[in-house]
């Protein structure tokens, strides 16, 4: 026999050694990551290096992005041969539009549940504060953390291990990179895990990056930009309004920030477990492999 072709269990040549390499689920991760990062990192670069205005280098890093989507779209459509259905822009508008307002609201409903319970002791206008710059770095993030690990690994995973199995996965690595952050807590872990689940959920419920990537944005904005908190433990910078906490940590989520709340944490999982319902109504969930 061909040592580049085989027969598989119902007769038909399977591809050659190359394709199955290239199909292989890890390979398409790795080559999902650097066809995605690579071009992203390059004029991330330029842009921190060179463009002096902090507005152009805002702008440039999110071009960076976007362009990095644009790499991606190449590698799917040459090497894995098939339509870039993560990144199609049928309704894109209206569901970013929508989970950036989502992804804020619950914000807005953890800081109040805080404040009820009285973890909060003054909310206040603070002058002078500029939240385009914040806005457009909130957007690359979202976009590229969402990229990474929704476009790419919850997907791939999801057609080996099966739908529930893989929002498992995207929920335990968007925990565990977040281990390395200041102020970590297990809460905090909790916490994130579960949102990690969440953005899965929404990945899955639409199939395209775009509820996903603004839901993340929306989160971080309005923690860090609206009510000048911190964000998974980052360093606390001025927002529209300044936040003075005053409860315990597991209640406010301390140094961490709302992430590391107790009363978050009850949020993202009812939010979780609803995003989840509505992804199961949308579509059968996907079976692993093993199973189809």
């Amino acid at each position: 026999m061909d040592a580049q072709v085989s027969i598989s269990a119902n007769g038909n040549l399977t591809a050659t050694l190359g394709q199955r390499i290239l199909r292989f689920p890890l390979t398409r991760i790795v080559l999902g990551v650097a066809f995605f990062m690579v071009p992203f990192l390059l004029i991330q670069g330029f842009s921190t290096n060179f463009l002096e205005v902090k507005l152009h280098s805002r702008i440039g890093q999110l071009s960076g992005a976007f362009v990095g989507c644009l790499s991606y779209a190449f590698y799917v459509t040459k090497i894995e041969k098939r339509a870039v259905t993560e990144l199609a822009l049928n309704g894109a508008l209206k569901e970013y539009s929508v989970g950036f307002v989502l992804g804020a609201l619950m914000v807005c409903l953890t800081v109040a549940s805080i404040a009820a319970l009285g973890g909060i002791s003054s909310i206040a206008v603070a002058p002078n504060t500029i939240i385009v710059l914040p806005l457009l770095m909130q957007v690359t993030v979202g976009l590229i953390e969402e990229m990474l690990l929704r476009g790419i690994f919850f997907r791939v995973v999801q057609e080996s291990l099966g739908s529930w199995l893989a929002l498992l996965a995207s929920g335990m690595v968007f925990g565990a990179l977040h281990l390395v952050n200041d102020n970590i807590s297990v809460l905090a872990i909790a916490n994130i895990a579960v949102v990690g689940v969440f953005f899965a959920a929404a990945y899955l419920l639409t199939g395209r990056l775009w509820l996903c990537a603004a839901l993340h944005a929306g989160w971080n904005f309005a923690q860090g930009s609206i009510f000048s908190l911190a964000v998974s433990g980052h360093e606390a910078k001025s927002g529209l309004f300044t936040t003075q906490l005053t409860g315990p940590d597991w209640l406010t989520g301390g140094a961490f920030g709302l992430e590391g709340s107790a009363v978050d944490l009850v949020l993202v999982i009812f939010a979780s477990a609803v995003m989840v319902k509505l992804a199961q109504l949308n579509g059968p969930m996907m079976a692993p492999v093993w199973k189809r």
